[in-house]
């Protein structure tokens, strides 16, 4: 969004079921990580994903808080 048009509380819900979203993924694949040790498996690919949905995620906190930041300041 730009300064001309200004947040809402219905773009601020949009983000927070993207963070719900993102932390659920997040969860899975720590899941799918714990998983695949006890199976013996290499892991390697599996924790570099975890680490993009884990930037992901802050990302949309990140966003969140600008919009909430942007909100208090009208």
């Amino acid at each position: 969004m730009n300064a001309i048009m200004p947040y809402q509380q219905e773009d601020i819900a949009r983000v927070q079921e993207r963070i719900v979203e993102a932390d659920l993924r997040v969860s899975a694949q720590m899941d799918r990580i714990e998983r695949m040790i006890e199976k013996g498996y290499d892991v390697t690919e599996a924790k570099e994903m975890l680490r993009q949905l884990e930037l992901i995620l802050d990302q949309w906190h990140v966003q969140r808080r600008l919009m909430l930041d942007a909100l208090a300041q009208r």
